[in-house]
């Protein structure tokens, strides 16, 4: 002590004031910050498994915060794991009851669990509790055993649709939804209207044309559909490198099977038809180079069958939102792989199939033929029993040499009352499709079959409704885009 009886103050620098200690609240919330950001950019880059870790750990750091629980909920779906998924989407609503993106998530969980009753409870709720829920609304018209239920949902889904598209900032990528739903309420006239509307909010110009060349399509309009389809080929990006899409033949053979049995179990014949037929008659299975299975059933003096019926309460199957009963085609796809199913009318001594009841659409008409058997790799199929008058008619008297570039709704001799702009709109469609793949031979292949010569440059200017229908060809032909 000094003479004042104070200790002594150290020799040395002044002593500073005690800094804070670290923050674990702020600590907690970077670490969660960073975990959610992380994951939901796994999640989107189609990587659900790797984002697992991090999700899970930003639900322990905010266990009641529900935005976290749903992106939990939804990747763990996307990774396959559906019960874990139900019970973080179910945890979500004990929080939050009645909030309709995670009763829509619940749906889609129980769907995964074949629990199509319990899917349908969970969608019906989320749209009553948000009206708007477009998406919920699909999947009750994908689902729903009930036609007048389907028939409102679809128009429901296409209204807050467009709804949203107009009214919010909108990812560019749902005005093409958009167009699609109003098409599968069968309002394409809307369509066109909401399109030429809406055409700088789409992802780009090409994106626009081809809703517009849809939508013509739908109304009939088939010189507009192909003109508005040729501008989008020849305004797409440059043929990438990349492979084109693989098709598995064995896989497409497991798909024909299933959906031959639930035929089968409801007394409906089927055959081969189209281009599964010329794969098994030539090479014993499907075409390596084919997009789909082809079947054909026969009409019946009823008006039958119920295709659209049978396969819309069936629990594995979803039809697409389009069919209607009474169709001449149901489209669906099954495990992966594209079924065309072609109801044959027999017309003025003919067997005539097509894709809908529009006047100059595709159809082809057939000289009439039994249903006979043949085995094809020690298994047994029904097959036309002319098949190879058939395949003629089809393909043409060459039909035993392979042609990948080769196809039938613009090609095929068997076709019949068909406007020379629908095969056109098919040529700039498909090909549009194969450059996206990569696929340059088979566009130009494509290109190459079209009645009518394609666009070289596309017009400036603004989207039209035009609905032309004469038979007049342009003079000018396109180009495919430099690769």
């Amino acid at each position: 002590m000094n003479a004042q009886g104070h200790e002594p103050r150290p020799i040395g620098p002044r002593s500073r004031k005690r800094e804070p200690g670290p923050n674990p609240r702020a600590s907690a919330d970077s670490e969660w910050r960073i975990c959610v950001r992380s994951g939901i950019a796994r999640v989107k880059a189609g990587q659900p498994q790797d984002a697992l870790p991090l999700l899970r750990r930003a639900s322990v750091l905010r266990a009641d915060h529900i935005p976290t629980l749903q992106a939990l909920a939804s990747a763990l779906l996307r990774a396959g794991e559906a019960e874990a998924a139900l019970n973080t989407f179910d945890r979500a609503l004990t929080l939050a009851p009645g909030q309709a993106d995670t009763l829509h998530g619940r749906g889609l969980a129980l769907l995964k669990l074949q629990d199509r009753s319990g899917a349908l409870i969970a969608f019906r709720a989320a749209a009553a509790s948000d009206p708007n829920a477009w998406k919920s609304w699909g999947s009750i018209a994908d689902i729903t055993p009930h036609e007048g239920e389907r028939l409102d949902a679809i128009h429901r889904t296409a209204d807050t649709l467009e709804a949203h598209c107009r009214e919010r900032d909108a990812a560019p990528a749902l005005y093409t939804e958009c167009v699609t739903a109003l098409l599968d309420a069968h309002r394409p006239e809307d369509a066109v209207a909401f399109t030429c509307e809406m055409q700088p909010r789409f992802c780009d110009e090409a994106t626009a044309y081809d809703a517009l060349g849809r939508a013509h399509y739908y109304m009939g309009a088939y010189r507009a559909a192909f003109e508005h389809k040729a501008r989008a080929l020849a305004l797409s990006p440059a043929p990438t490198a990349q492979a084109p899409l693989a098709f598995s033949p064995g896989a497409a053979t497991d798909a024909l099977r299933e959906i031959g049995r639930i035929l089968t179990s409801h007394a409906i014949s089927f055959f081969l038809a189209a281009g599964t037929l010329l794969g098994f008659y030539r090479e014993g299975g499907p075409l390596p180079h084919d997009r789909d299975v082809d079947i054909g059933v026969m009409r019946t003096s009823d008006g039958g069958p119920d295709i659209a019926g049978i396969f819309r309460t069936h629990p594995d199957l979803i039809l697409k939102r389009r069919a209607r009963p009474g169709d001449r085609y149901f489209a669906l796809m099954h495990k992966g792989i594209g079924i065309d199913i072609f109801v044959h009318d027999k017309i003025d001594d003919h067997l005539v199939c097509g894709v809908s009841d529009l006047n100059g659409d595709i159809q082809w008409r057939f000289t009439p033929f039994e249903i006979a058997e043949a085995r094809f790799n020690g298994e047994v199929w029904a097959i036309p029993d002319t098949t190879e008058r058939y395949l003629a008619e089809s393909y043409g008297p060459d039909w035993r040499r392979p042609d990948t570039g080769f196809a039938s709704a613009i090609s095929s001799p068997a076709l019949y009352m068909v406007d020379s702009y629908v095969r056109a709109f098919y040529s700039s469609a498909r090909a549009k499709n194969a450059l996206a793949s990569g696929d340059r031979m088979k566009a130009e292949a494509l290109i190459r079959q079209s009645p009518i010569p394609l666009f070289l440059n596309a017009p400036k200017g603004a989207l039209t409704s035009s609905s032309k229908r004469d038979n007049g060809a342009d003079s000018n032909a396109l180009s495919l885009p430099d690769g």
